[in-house]
């Protein structure tokens, strides 16, 4: 794909995601923000004024800014939401591409073609622009460390991948187990283990004026995913569709979780870092105590620069489930994927991940052996 081809094509898919987010009118989520801008306009501690926040106090200035610029116009809000996460979404496909070429070695045109296959993915499109998620924006800071990652791993570009993964926590803790991925133990030219704590350490800082809400923090943000709120916005995870823990269900498969991540953690140490971090959001979608849509955008964009059978099975399936729920566009398919199935496509496509690590892992060993 020539660069030609590669900007109309990133063009048309830009005008359709701004169209769609044009039509986007809300939904609980932005429900939830602009409560979140009154408590902080009004000087309230955020986690004192609602059990609706559930991440670090960034988000909450992000929010705030945003109805400063769009007030008094929701409509108009609910866009600029939606318009950065576009941006956020274009400039991780920049980063993308650079991945593919400095970190993976791939050619201009295949690295431009794992660019466009995150960008034009639908499930990335509908999570963006027709559900207001922001999970891609914390996910754009981890590309960027990735990113920085690949280049001379001088002092300062230490400190710069760190500053990026402290970022990528603040806005949203999805990858709050990433940076342990960049530490130089598995990682040759990582990050010592004084800077892999850092955006630990950021992230926690960020709490510390609003300690005076602790019960609500460890239950809204630190406990969340084990909640599992009332409705159809979070779920019980797949894993809870086959197993069962007796009255300890939400400690059983956070424990669950946790010993999973610990041994993906291990499996995968030899494996190249953009890969790794795709297998772990692998394992979080797989052994996550909690279900929710936004859930299915975490591994696109790590997953256009590997792109598998596995791959399209699950953007079939994602796209298929969210494009038909009411709260998105409501498309009546004749075909329609449940959550379930959406769990069951990562799941699957986990597992082919980490069959293709242990393969990889088997065959350094052989190499180590021969030398």
């Amino acid at each position: 794909m020539n660069r030609s081809r590669f900007l109309l094509l990133f063009a048309l898919i830009l005008a359709l995601r701004i169209a769609i987010a044009a039509q986007f009118r809300g939904n609980f989520d932005t429900q939830s923000f602009l409560i979140v801008v009154q408590a902080v306009e009004s000087g309230q501690n955020v986690y004192a004024a609602t059990d609706r926040y559930n991440y670090s106090p960034l988000w909450a200035f992000i929010v705030t800014g945003a109805w400063k610029i769009a007030a008094p116009s929701a409509g108009s809000f609910v866009l600029l939401l939606g318009l950065l996460q576009i941006a956020a979404d274009a400039a991780s496909t920049a980063l993308l591409v650079g991945i593919a070429r400095g970190r993976l070695a791939l050619g201009a045109e295949g690295a431009r073609r794992c660019g466009l296959l995150f960008f034009s993915n639908p499930v990335s499109v509908l999570i963006s622009c027709a559900h207001g998620q922001f999970d891609g924006l914390s996910i754009l800071f981890l590309l960027a460390a990735i990113f920085l990652a690949s280049q001379t791993a001088s002092r300062a570009r230490k400190a710069s991948i760190a500053g990026m993964l402290a970022l990528s926590l603040l806005v949203k803790h999805v990858t709050l187990f990433h940076p342990l991925l960049f530490s130089r133990r598995r990682e040759r030219g990582g990050l010592p283990d004084a800077l892999v704590v850092v955006p630990y350490l950021v992230f926690a800082a960020s709490f510390l004026p609003y300690l005076s809400a602790a019960g609500p923090i460890l239950r809204n943000v630190v406990l969340y995913p084990g909640r599992l709120s009332s409705g159809s916005l979070q779920k019980a995870g797949g894993l809870q569709a086959f197993l069962e823990f007796g009255a300890f269900v939400p400690l059983g498969f956070s424990v669950a979780m946790l010993l999973a991540v610990a041994w993906v953690l291990h499996q995968i140490r030899h494996l190249e870092l953009a890969r790794s971090c795709l297998v772990l959001f692998l394992a979080l979608m797989t052994f996550s105590p909690s279900y929710a849509v936004q859930y299915l955008v975490w591994p696109l964009a790590l997953g256009a620069l590997f792109p598998s059978a596995a791959y399209g099975l699950f953007t079939l399936a994602g796209a298929l489930y969210h494009s038909s729920a009411p709260e998105s566009l409501g498309i009546p398919w004749p075909v329609r994927a449940t959550s379930l199935g959406t769990w069951l496509a990562a799941a699957f496509w986990f597992v082919t991940e980490m069959v293709r690590a242990r393969r990889r892992g088997l065959s350094t060993l052989d190499l180590v052996s021969a030398a």
